[in-house]
């Protein structure tokens, strides 16, 4: 009988994709996810220092759309909603494939895969039928950015959950190699964060609190 005792390379399993060892991908990949969190962040706080910029200044009284057509508030929380449902659940999802359970994680990016798309078409519909467009102040235009940014993590979403559903199903994820999962999860919370804050601008931020806005002139042929 041989007397041979595993070395830690044999006892952790190694990438489907690369062959490295899981615990080099993951450290890899885990930099790599932080790198884009973190430049995803750096434009979501211009969209919001932005929009708070241009609130309290109100220059030329521009701030307000005609006829002050706010846009509605409830949709921007029930798109909030729908994106942390999601999340939740494929949070739920990875605690499962971590316990051993593949079947879990399936389920859950299903589901979130079915959440994610109903919750980007509302972001479609909620562009679609503001009451201003784009070019209707700045309360328009600004509004209209965080939506279409809402928008874009929305669809890049919907990619990344699709393909942890897919490479689940084909034994790329395991219990022993979640990490693709993880990383997808931890790019969700964030996208949470950013929809949560775009929300508060959104909905409690309309009126601007400038009465007496200055005067950039205008311009004329």
């Amino acid at each position: 009988m041989s007397t041979t005792k595993a070395t830690p390379a044999d006892i952790v399993p190694r990438s489907a994709t690369t062959g490295e060892l899981v615990t080099t991908t993951a450290r890899r990949n885990t930099f790599g996810i932080w790198l884009c969190i973190a430049s995803d962040v750096t434009g979501t706080v211009a969209l919001l220092v932005a929009y708070a910029y241009l609130w309290s200044l109100n220059v030329n009284s521009a701030w307000a759309p005609p006829n002050n057509a706010w846009a509605a508030m409830w949709p921007f929380w029930a798109l909030v909603a729908g994106l942390v449902i999601a999340t939740l659940t494929m949070w739920r999802g990875l605690r499962g494939l971590t316990a051993g359970h593949r079947g879990r994680l399936v389920t859950a990016a299903s589901v979130s895969t079915v959440i994610v798309l109903v919750t980007w078409i509302g972001q479609i519909v909620q562009l679609s039928t503001f009451p201003f467009g784009p070019s209707d102040g700045a309360y328009a235009s600004a509004t209209f950015w965080l939506a279409l940014a809402n928008g874009m993590h929305l669809f890049m979403t919907l990619f990344l959950v699709t393909a942890i559903l897919n490479r689940t199903r084909r034994d790329l994820i395991t219990p022993d190699n979640p990490h693709h999962a993880r990383l997808v999860v931890m790019w969700m919370t964030w996208l949470c964060i950013a929809a949560f804050l775009g929300a508060i601008f959104a909905t409690t931020m309309t009126t601007s609190p400038n009465n007496n806005s200055p005067s950039f002139g205008t311009f004329s042929e």
